[in-house]
């Protein structure tokens, strides 16, 4: 564990010496790698003087790295709108390629998570779609001849 001390100077506020002891303590339980990243927290908490502040940076950040990575793993490009106020985008949209990758566009200034919400909410959507597709060619395969208008009203109406 890191022997850099995250203690509080005597001039620093109430909160500043609540948050630096909560890092502290937090530290006891922590790796080596985070008990470090703990302490750079404890530094910016300490020259900011604003933990909520502080913390709110970091729940973004982390919450921004959290969606790279699950973009990555479900093999998407993520890109930012740079549309004006007047043409944003009300949510994240994504465009799916035959090969199954994907290019994600989300609004200017969203949230990650909100961004990282949607994303699962379109890969839940596709899935679906996908095993739509499944079935009804397994339908026409059984012998069935219909269009998928009139396939999905009768299977929508069976699961019912």
């Amino acid at each position: 564990m890191s022997e850099r001390p995250t203690a509080a100077a005597p001039s620093t506020t109430t909160e500043v010496t609540r948050a630096l002891a909560d890092i502290e303590a937090a530290k006891l339980f922590a790796g080596q790698d985070v008990a470090e990243c703990l302490d750079a927290i404890g530094d910016l908490i300490r020259i900011i003087g604003a933990p909520e502040t502080v913390y709110a940076w970091v729940v973004e950040a982390l919450s921004r790295e959290n969606l790279r990575a699950f973009a990555a793993q479900n093999r998407i490009t993520l890109h930012w709108s740079r549309a004006s106020d007047a043409e944003q985008l009300p949510r994240t949209a994504v465009i799916w390629t035959a090969d199954g990758t994907g290019m994600a566009i989300a609004p200017a200034r969203q949230h990650p998570k909100t961004t990282l919400l949607q994303l699962r909410e379109e890969i839940a959507q596709r899935e679906e779609d996908k095993q739509r597709a499944r079935d009804f060619q397994a339908s026409v395969a059984a012998g069935h001849v219909e269009d998928v208008d009139t396939w999905h009203a009768r299977t929508s109406q069976a699961q019912k």
